[in-house]
């Protein structure tokens, strides 16, 4: 017994120290496990209005005032390239080729037509696809770009292109600016390229010898130049019930008894290969100045060629020659007109 007192003092010193021990190992903090670092890799920095990933987010970031963006989105600029339509030569034109030829007035109608032909980088293999038999010639001349030789063309049996010989060589206009490889809207231009000819049309009675279908112009007949209607440049008449209405771009045939006497129309940016900021509204008409970009030919001249066109041999227009400076400047002062080419 004596024996166990002497040791009680050591017992009670052991038992202190493992209670002091096991509270410290209550209060110490656990670490987690040390992880080896990935060596960082900086990234290119992305342009703020490239992090927009929502709809939400772009509208915020539009109107933020801290990064300084514009309050809507900056419209398309004009100048964006127009996209290439059927009929449309601009990728094979080549106006420097015009100046190896005489001048139209020392052409006869077979060099002329080989002449505008090579300009616009078409062949005889580009009317035999579309299996054109008669071709109307339009060649803006220099100067001002808006008068123009209109010459008449049919295929022979041969397979070659003739003037026609009840037609002799016309003069006529196109629109007040000139012609246009890629024609855009409101430039006062008539499209250079090579277009179809449509169904004929009038505010008189149609022609006695017609061999083109015809629509007869009403008090309501418009035609929708409003880019925005499933309409757009089409005729309709606006007192049609069924119809769903379109806005105040609108030409009302009606209003140009004169001009649309007699008509046709040119196959440029119809349905359904519309292209937007193109144009519409383009015909072949009596004309006796400059067009806003329709292809005119004085009173007795557009008569004439309406009765020789022919729906069953499949008639095309080709808009070429002189392409003025006016025609990408909208400005039709002889002073500010340069043609793309001089003729010899």
């Amino acid at each position: 017994m004596k024996r166990l007192l002497r040791l009680l003092p050591l017992l009670l010193y052991l038992c202190g120290c493992s209670a002091f021990h096991a509270a410290l190992s209550k209060t110490e903090p656990v670490r987690p496990p040390v992880i080896p670092m990935t060596p960082v890799t900086t990234l290119p920095s992305i342009p703020a209005a490239q992090a927009i990933s929502t709809e939400a987010e772009s509208a915020t970031a539009l109107s933020s005032p801290v990064t300084g963006a514009p309050t809507e989105p900056t419209p398309t600029a004009p100048t964006e390239p127009i996209p290439w339509q059927s009929g449309d030569t601009t990728p094979t034109w080549k106006p420097e080729l015009a100046e190896s030829y005489p001048a139209d007035e020392a052409c006869g109608a077979d060099l002329l037509l080989e002449k505008w032909m090579a300009v616009e980088g078409l062949t005889m293999a580009d009317l035999n696809e579309r299996d054109c038999r008669q071709l109307i010639l339009v060649a803006a001349q220099p100067a001002e770009g808006v008068e123009t030789v209109t010459v008449c063309y049919e295929r022979s049996a041969e397979g070659c292109f003739v003037p026609a010989e009840s037609l002799p060589r016309m003069y006529g206009f196109v629109g007040k600016n000139g012609i246009m490889h890629n024609r855009r809207r409101n430039t006062n231009t008539s499209p250079a390229g090579l277009w179809a000819i449509g169904m004929a049309f009038g505010n008189e009675a149609p022609p006695e010898h017609l061999k083109l279908p015809w629509r007869q112009v009403t008090p309501n007949s418009d035609w929708v130049c409003d880019e925005a209607s499933p309409y757009f440049n089409t005729w309709q008449e606006r007192d049609d019930p069924t119809l769903i209405p379109w806005g105040d771009d609108v030409e009302h045939l009606e209003n140009y008894p004169s001009l649309y006497a007699w008509a046709c129309v040119i196959e440029f940016n119809r349905p359904p290969d519309v292209v937007p900021n193109r144009g519409c509204a383009i015909f072949l008409h009596c004309a006796k100045a400059g067009t806003g970009g329709c292809v005119g030919l004085r009173r007795e001249d557009m008569l004439s060629v309406l009765e020789w066109l022919d729906c069953g041999k499949n008639p095309y227009i080709l808009v070429t020659g002189a392409e003025c400076a006016a025609s990408s400047t909208g400005s039709s002062s002889p002073d500010s007109v340069a043609c793309s080419f001089s003729c010899a």
